[in-house]
């Protein structure tokens, strides 16, 4: 065997090593708190802005938590932002009337920090959800809390973000009271196997006239996308809505989520008492 045949069959007989990949940065590697954070001083009311990834991460959310943060500077009111988990303890939910899950998603408490939880909400604190809070990889427990069942996704490829009509049947409460009946808006629509909990309170849903929909993703006119409930005393709100960054920049929607954290404050509308 000449040379080049020896080297080529060299070659053949060398095993191929993959290539390491980078890591996703929409699915990182899911991960619990332990040493809390440092909060500021903070006056009443105050809302904390939490936007940790167990799971899925939007790339919105930035955009998401910035817009919050100045809805809450615009009130007059403290808010805290952070992506640590261990601040769901006893002493530092405490210093707070209002918590809003900026996309957050995944399993993230340990049982200690759920406990927490549970008993800050117990106690009546205001609880708004923003989108991928609205998830599957969210547990069980929590689902409940905020009154969806199974989440069987949205429309993908090019007809992920279609423009519908959001139907407002209650145009009473602070989130809503300032939209037309039928809302233009293009968003990535989510979708459950099925309407929201009993005893929840439908504000808009999506009609699905028009649109391209698998049937696994039709919900027919009970498909929600903004609701609230009562967990005991506890006022818990939910938007399917803002999957992408711009929509945190368009007025009628950061009114809209304005209205939620001012109910969820128990400073406007009624219920959960």
């Amino acid at each position: 065997m000449n040379t080049a045949l020896a080297l080529a069959a060299a070659l053949l007989m060398t095993p191929v090593t993959a290539m390491p990949q980078a890591p996703d940065p929409r699915r990182p590697a899911p991960t619990f708190d332990s040493v809390p954070p440092d909060l500021p001083a903070l006056g009443r009311p105050a809302v904390l802005i939490f936007s940790k990834t167990n799971g899925y991460r939007h790339d919105s959310i930035p955009a998401t938590v910035a817009a919050l943060s100045r809805l809450v500077e615009a009130r007059g009111w403290s808010g805290f932002a952070t992506e640590n988990a261990a601040v769901f303890n006893p002493d530092q939910l405490a210093r707070f009337d209002v918590i809003v899950f900026a996309s957050a998603t995944g399993d993230m408490f340990t049982h200690d920090q759920r406990a927490a939880f549970e008993t800050w909400l117990a106690g009546g604190g205001g609880f708004v959800g923003i989108h991928g809070a609205g998830v599957d990889s969210h547990p069980a427990w929590y689902k409940a809390i905020l009154g969806y069942h199974r989440f069987t996704g949205h429309p993908g490829g090019a007809d992920q973000f279609p423009t519908a009509d959001v139907v407002v049947d209650d145009r009473r409460h602070p989130a809503t009271r300032h939209l037309p009946s039928r809302w233009r808006w293009t968003d990535e629509y989510y979708s459950w196997d099925a309407p929201p909990a009993a005893g929840a309170h439908v504000l808009a849903r999506l009609d699905e006239t028009g649109m391209k929909l698998d049937a696994k993703y039709r919900m027919g006119e009970r498909h929600a996308l903004l609701w609230w409930r009562c967990e005991g005393r506890a006022r818990i709100f939910f938007s399917a809505l803002g999957h992408k960054a711009e929509t945190w920049a368009d007025p009628v929607h950061l009114k809209m989520v304005d209205g939620a954290i001012g109910w969820a404050a128990r400073r406007q509308g009624t219920g959960c008492d």
